[in-house]
């Protein structure tokens, strides 16, 4: 009867740990969007979309161009001129293609490397504040369906360690 008795209370220490760790949440929109880093990731953002746009117009144009020309000349050109002027027309709307994919790609990239750093600073805050706080968890409240009134909300103290107003 000990035996069960000791057993059954090495089963139940660990259920009672577990019930009384603490669990926080954070909302990451209240916090990443008011951090100067996250303002310097747009700014580069919508820069580099400005720069890469106007190259597309740029190469648009030409290609509108080409097509204009073409369709104004065609019934005045030879068969031999209208193949070849055609396939310079389909080489340049495929480049103009082949660059927008580019470009998606580029902006796809500096984003990712421009919130690296973003998304380390948060964790590194969040990984603070749970040690401060003897946290077992903090959860990301955007992605949780429900959220216990007895859940502490984190996301004062993460922008209080990232001195964010």
């Amino acid at each position: 009867m000990l035996k069960k008795t000791v057993l059954v209370a090495f089963l139940l220490i660990p259920a009672i740990g577990f019930a009384q760790e603490k669990i926080a949440y954070f909302k990451p929109s209240d916090v990443i969007p008011a951090m100067p880093e996250y303002t310097q990731m747009m700014d580069s953002l919508k820069k580099s979309e400005t720069e890469l746009q106007s190259e597309l117009e740029t190469m648009a144009d030409e290609y509108t161009k080409k097509v204009t020309a073409f369709s104004e000349q065609q019934a005045t050109l030879a068969e031999s001129i209208k193949t070849v002027r055609l396939k310079e027309i389909e080489r340049i709307r495929e480049t103009v293609e082949t660059s927008q994919r580019q470009f998606m790609q580029i902006q796809e990239d500096l984003q990712k490397s421009l919130y690296a750093p973003i998304d380390a600073k948060v964790r590194k805050a969040l990984e603070e504040i749970g040690a401060e706080n003897n946290f077992a968890y903090i959860v990301n409240a955007e992605q949780m369906l429900y959220i216990s009134p007895q859940s502490t909300d984190a996301t004062p103290l993460v922008k209080a360690k990232l001195q964010i107003k």
